[in-house]
């Protein structure tokens, strides 16, 4: 058995890390500040009160359904979201809170195409943040200081 240890390199993915990461914890967050601060008190304008919680629908929400399939066994791997489930989950969510739901009678809302857009733009720059290139830690070559 040989005791060699993988170095990490750029092109190795970093495992993903579902509800730990970084994006979903800042989304969760920014939902907090938007639906307990920002809104009560008026502030950021039609942005934060029509757009800002559908931007960060599916950075919230992907990394909470990729685990839940992760644990039924249907997510495979554990690496970042592919671009194939980012826009899957993007059709679901945009079907049925901007066709289906809308035309319920319990739920009490009216569709708007940008909320699909806004769902979209979210999840794309997640995707972007999740397969940024890693940056690895400067090494001290030939021992010097």
């Amino acid at each position: 058995m040989s005791n060699i240890r993988a170095t990490p390199s750029r092109s190795s993915p970093r495992p993903f890390r579902y509800l730990a990461d970084p994006i979903c914890i800042a989304s969760i967050a920014l939902y907090c500040l938007s639906r307990w601060y920002l809104k009560p008190h008026h502030i950021g304008g039609w942005f934060v009160h029509d757009y800002l919680n559908d931007l960060l629908c599916l950075p919230l929400f992907l990394p909470i359904i990729l685990r839940i399939q992760s644990l039924l066994r249907i997510r495979r791997h554990d690496l970042p979201p592919t671009i194939f489930e980012v826009i899957h989950n993007w059709l679901i969510f945009s079907i049925l809170f901007e066709l289906i739901f809308p035309r319920l009678p319990i739920y009490r809302t009216t569709s708007d195409p940008w909320d699909a857009v806004a769902y979209l733009a979210g999840g794309l720059l997640a995707y972007a943040f999740w397969h940024r290139p890693r940056r690895l830690p400067r090494t001290n070559r030939g021992g010097r200081q």
